[in-house]
């Protein structure tokens, strides 16, 4: 099994190399391992610590009544990722794994935030295998214009099926398992991000093909982070044309 949260490059990297940097009791420590692809493109993936700024309440009962309080701190964190720079994306198996994408985003010049993806646009997309089949559909569906309601349904198994998404319903987590460029792929893709192959992606070159060929046509960055790198080097590129 693998699973993780995607982020994608908002920019084209220009060395999507990885490299380690691990030293003792030094943080943030990244582990990298490249895997060469017979396509000859190269998947990296390792394991990533860090510490981080965090925020708990804590809580005191006195004779006056309840008392809460916001701390500050330091945690440790740990978290494994796995990346294809040259197609733009990467991903870590937890939440507060999100700062690597922060740390790689300052490293190659470029803004790295998690993906949103079309859930219904990838259930079409499997309408057309003649294998596939879903085992679980998680739908919403507003119940007013200004989208203050929502109304979900969760079907599992054989109450779940592809032929049903879309539609009046958003699909924001879908089920699905097919066979895939000869194998069998059985998984579960999120609006927000979360890809899992429970069969069939073990191998990172493997589970790394799946994502660049199934996920991220699919995929995007949300709409507030869209372009504004892309905009200003190419208001430099006219600027310097104009010289």
């Amino acid at each position: 099994m693998r699973a993780t949260i995607l982020a994608l490059a908002r920019d084209e990297i220009a060395d999507p190399s990885i490299e380690s940097h691990v030293e003792s009791a030094t943080y943030p420590a990244i582990d990298a391992t490249a895997y060469q692809r017979l396509d000859g493109t190269t998947v990296y993936a390792g394991d990533a610590a860090a510490k981080i700024d965090t925020e708990r309440e804590e809580i005191y009962v006195n004779d006056n009544g309840i008392v809460t309080e916001t701390v500050e701190g330091r945690e440790d964190v740990f978290c494994e990722w796995i990346a294809d720079l040259t197609e733009g994306w990467i991903g870590v198996n937890r939440s507060d794994g999100d700062w690597l994408f922060d740390t790689l985003g300052a490293a190659k010049g470029t803004l790295i935030e998690r993906a949103q993806i079309d859930v219904d646009g990838f259930a079409e997309y499997l309408s057309d295998y003649p294998n596939a089949d879903a085992w679980n559909t998680t739908q919403t569906r507003s119940l007013d214009a200004d989208d203050d309601a929502e109304e979900s349904t969760i079907k599992y198994h054989d109450a779940a099926h592809l032929s049903e998404t879309g539609g009046s319903r958003q699909t924001t987590m879908l089920g699905f398992e097919y066979w895939w460029d000869g194998d069998y792929v059985r998984g579960v893709v999120s609006e927000s991000g979360y890809v899992a192959l429970f069969d069939g992606g073990d191998k990172a070159g493997t589970y790394a093909a799946f994502i660049n060929s199934e996920i991220l046509p699919f995929a995007s960055l949300p709409e507030e982070y869209q372009g504004a790198l892309g905009d200003a080097r190419d208001a430099q590129e006219v600027e310097a044309d104009g010289e």
